[in-house]
């Protein structure tokens, strides 16, 4: 099987050699994976940063601890890992069968000897439910969020917010440079890219509280004390008590980072959730509702899977996804409830950065205002 037909290797998109440990990789990674998986429990693996390194070919030996675990998270293998004399085994039947291939007729073509290869080989309890199909849409949400989310919070804002906030709209000036790289992930997934402009803005703008949310609680591994102090200080007493309750809600799923990453991409494309009209005929809103719905539907469906191949029953994915349907309808709550409360601070509005501001509809001027197509569309 040649390089090409393999594509890129799952754990640092380098080109792939071959199919190892359950999944196609690069030589080195095959390589890092058997000397590290088999060190677990023996060596620490201590993550520097924040465990949520990206791992790519230039920076796949930055962090032995993202990178290991990101082995796992493709499906790597640990129970595939040969013995010095299982390998020693191998190495002799290769080298009998080679023998006997070469006792063969040669009239007898190459094609007949090659056999169908599976290119994503997922262990039996998640191949049941995610075909390999499936397991590529996971790959690709994972990418473009580390392209995008994780690179920016490296490189730009490691924590958010930077200090604790008395004005509102500095605290929400500090999330532009999040907010820029979330929607680059919006736009890496394909059936958001291929939305109309005007749809793609009003689905950012929708979502912008509680994808912000579900964003933090994903980049963060912890509850920060500048958040705690700066929604304190920056609401009354009940609104901020309901804030950090639903901040805490949220970071209560970070132990699955993909869960969330992928309940982004969902809550992106939900054409039903309006915060600035009492209107409820979504065909009055956005320009294609039934593109919208086709598109998440294949990710609620993707979730639904997800969670099958993560849990040990369906009973036990049910009770699971209610929680979750639950603990996201009270976060939608406190989110409208805030964006309420930010709405009629005109003076604060209009102090925040234009990409923040966009997010808010000021009352003297259209809805779609100069500023959304200047940025919003820029970026979408």
């Amino acid at each position: 099987m040649t390089t090409r037909s393999l594509g890129p290797c799952l754990v640092c998109d380098a080109p792939a050699v071959g199919i190892n440990f359950a999944v196609p990789t690069c030589a080195p990674c095959k390589a890092f994976f058997r000397r590290n998986a088999v060190k677990l429990g023996r060596r620490d693996y201590i993550c520097q940063q924040d465990g949520d390194c990206p791992v790519a070919y230039k920076s796949r030996r930055f962090c032995n601890c993202c990178r290991l675990a990101k082995c796992f998270r493709v499906g790597m293998q640990k129970t595939l890992i040969r013995s010095e004399t299982e390998r020693e085994a191998r190495k002799q039947l290769v080298e009998q069968n080679r023998k006997r291939r070469s006792q063969y007729d040669m009239t007898t073509t190459t094609t007949d000897l090659i056999r169908p290869s599976n290119l994503l080989i997922v262990p039996s309890s998640q191949s049941r439910w995610l075909s390999s199909h499936d397991q590529t849409l996971l790959t690709n949400i994972m990418s473009a969020y580390e392209r995008t989310c994780i690179a920016a919070k490296l490189s730009q804002s490691p924590v958010f917010p930077r200090a604790r906030h008395t004005t509102l709209h500095m605290f929400l000036n500090d999330y532009t440079e999040r907010q820029v790289a979330l929607v680059k992930y919006f736009k890496l997934i394909p059936e958001f890219d291929r939305l109309s402009i005007s749809d793609k803005i009003r689905l950012i703008r929708n979502h912008f509280c509680l994808a912000l949310s579900i964003n933090e609680a994903t980049l963060s591994l912890s509850i920060s004390q500048q958040l705690i102090d700066s929604v304190s200080a920056l609401y009354d007493t009940q609104l901020a008590g309901e804030l950090i309750k639903c901040i805490a809600l949220l970071h209560a799923y970070t132990s699955d980072r993909m869960l969330l990453k992928l309940l982004l991409v969902v809550i992106s494309l939900s054409s039903g959730i309006n915060r600035y009209r009492n209107d409820t005929d979504m065909d009055r809103i956005y320009d294609d509702t039934l593109s919208i719905y086709l598109a998440q539907n294949v990710y609620v469906e993707l979730l639904w899977k997800y969670c099958l191949s993560r849990f040990p029953s369906e009973t036990y994915v049910v009770k699971f996804y209610s929680k979750l349907i639950r603990d996201l309808l009270c976060t939608q709550r406190i989110c409208f409830m805030t964006e309420s409360y930010v709405n009629g601070l005109t003076h604060e509005i209009q102090q925040m950065e234009p990409l923040i501001q966009s997010m808010w509809p000021i009352e003297s001027a259209p809805e779609e205002t100069d500023i959304d197509h200047n940025y919003l569309i820029e970026m979408s």
